[in-house]
Parts: C-alpha cells; sequence; structure tokens
C-alpha cells in the first residue's frame, strides 16, 4: 500500500514537523509506504506520464485547487477538496451549515469588494452597527490558528481592520462571552468522535487556539456536543477533522469552525489517545 502526504512547501512549523512525524510512525504501524511531497514537487510530478500513482493521499494543506487537479487524476484524496474548500473559507462553512439546526453566532459576511472603500462607506458601517453591539469577533475568511481573528471594541478598531484587510474577505460574528478563552474540541474520524479536549488561555486572550499559547485538557464531551460535531462533519464531507464548539450559556453547544487539517498534537497528551492511527483505519477501510 503506497500514499502520499502532500504539504507546502511555503509554510514552516514546528508543531507541523511533530505532526509528520507521528503520521509517518502511524504509516508504518499501517504496513503504508508514506512518501512526503511539497505543493510544487507535486505538481512537477502530475505533469508527467511515468509517475506511479499511491492507493490513496494524505492531504495535509488548504491548496484546494490541487488537491482538485490530484482527484481528477483519479487519486482518492483525504480529506476531499471540497471539504478542504468548505472549512477553509469561514463564509462557506457558515453557509454550509445554515438551516441545519446548528446552531452559529450571528454572523455577516462582508461584500464582495473591487477596490478599497468599505471603511469608508457610511451605510456599510450603520449597517454593522445595526446588526452587533460591541465588541464583537472579525475574522479573516482565510486564516489559522487563530492569527487572524479579532475582537473589535469600538467603530475606530473596525475601520483600521477594514483597511488592514483591504478586499481580503472577511466575516463579523456575534461574540459569545461565555466562551472568552475558552471552546472545546472534537476530533472525528469517520464518522465518530475519537477524542476531545478543551482548550483554555491564561494570559487573558479571547482565543483559545493552542498556537498562540493556550493549553489543552481532557474533556468529556456531552451528547449534545458531540451530536453537534457528528452533525458538521457529517453536512462538510469530512472523514477526518477537528470541529470547534463554543460554550454557550450552561454549556450550550455552538459552532465556532471546522478544521479539515487541524493538528493534534496537543489532544493526544492530554488524551492519550493516537488520533493519526484512527485515520488511517478510517482510510484503509474507505478505499
Amino acid at each position: 500500500m503506497t500514499a502520499w502526504l502532500i504539504t507546502n512547501k511555503y509554510f514552516i512549523n514546528k508543531s507541523f514537523d511533530n505532526l509528520k512525524k507521528l503520521l509517518i510512525k502511524s504509516a508504518n504501524r499501517h504496513d503504508v509506504e508514506l512518501t512526503i511531497y511539497n505543493n510544487l514537487e507535486i505538481i512537477n510530478i502530475l505533469s508527467k506520464n511515468n509517475y506511479v500513482r499511491p492507493n490513496f493521499v494524505l492531504f495535509w494543506d488548504k491548496d484546494v485547487k490541487l488537491a482538485n487537479y490530484i482527484e481528477l487524476q483519479g487519486i482518492k484524496v483525504f480529506n476531499s477538496s471540497n471539504s478542504i474548500r468548505l472549512c477553509d473559507d469561514k463564509s462557506l462553512t457558515y453557509l454550509s451549515l445554515l438551516n441545519c439546526n446548528i446552531k452559529q453566532p450571528k454572523t455577516l459576511f462582508s461584500p464582495l469588494l473591487y477596490y478599497h472603500n468599505a471603511a469608508e462607506d457610511k451605510d456599510y458601517l450603520k449597517f454593522i452597527l445595526e446588526k452587533f453591539e460591541f465588541p464583537f469577533v472579525f475574522k479573516e475568511c482565510f486564516g489559522s490558528f487563530g492569527q487572524q481573528v479579532y475582537l473589535i471594541n469600538n467603530i475606530e478598531e473596525l475601520q483600521q481592520k477594514i483597511i488592514s484587510v483591504d478586499v481580503w474577505p472577511y466575516i463579523i460574528q456575534e461574540f459569545i462571552k461565555s466562551s472568552y478563552g475558552k471552546d472545546l474540541r472534537l476530533y472525528v474520524v469517520g464518522g465518530e468522535v475519537k477524542a476531545s479536549m478543551k482548550r483554555e488561555n491564561t494570559k487573558g486572550d479571547f482565543r483559545a487556539n493552542i498556537e498562540i499559547g493556550s493549553h489543552g485538557s481532557k474533556y468529556n464531551a456531552n451528547d449534545k456536543q458531540i451530536e453537534m460535531a457528528l452533525k458538521v462533519s457529517k453536512k462538510l464531507g469530512l472523514d477526518f477533522g477537528g470541529i470547534d464548539l463554543l460554550f454557550g450559556e450552561n454549556d450550550e453547544p455552538i459552532f465556532c469552525e471546522a478544521n479539515s487539517n487541524a493538528y493534534f498534537n496537543e489532544l493526544n497528551k492530554v488524551t492519550n489517545v493516537n488520533i493519526e492511527d484512527y485515520i488511517f483505519d478510517h482510510i484503509l477501510m474507505s478505499i
């Protein structure tokens, strides 16, 4: 059994280096010959006619077009290009889960902009302020590790942020105060929640991402939280992924984000679960 692990040549991250080691070891345990290629290398390989196709591709990048191109060569990709597309664009994630009985924060996605003028558009600013009270959350539609997520406290901060993102798309969301600095990560593989952890930031940041200094602890998710995570995963077509939920009043689950290539280093450590083994088990049963 052979497989390719696709990474991004232009992304360097120590946590991902550790994740690759976990995936390589798990591949060995499953008798899978795993070869690692970056996105530039794989484009070169696919341009030739004499390459040997793998049994599957483990796609740990967000290059939707490349994932789709691999699929069009008749190669099975995990996760699929469509799932990556729906998860990577936060506005598409929001729209995909509407009318599905999945509670989400009140959300507004930015209009399509052709040139920079939104920060000076008084009608647009008035519209936002009629819909949301300060503080609210401003998220660039494409981003990772919480680094493109901001808490907006006043109109000056809003204008500055709109100016800084230029024509880049974003969403505005209601701030869930009961989940300040904490959230819940559930890892779903093959339609089952395999592990969950609570993430908490003790440094005063409203975001709970591990990569910005939060820490994880084992958490026994309740039935409602598990039900929501499974429903989100199924709706987005994920074979595996991290589903992040906020804590509403009385711990009511509120959907936050879905991650098609979520890291699980911290999750493995605090739960004593090997998510990578579940991923390979699922893939080998699926092909």
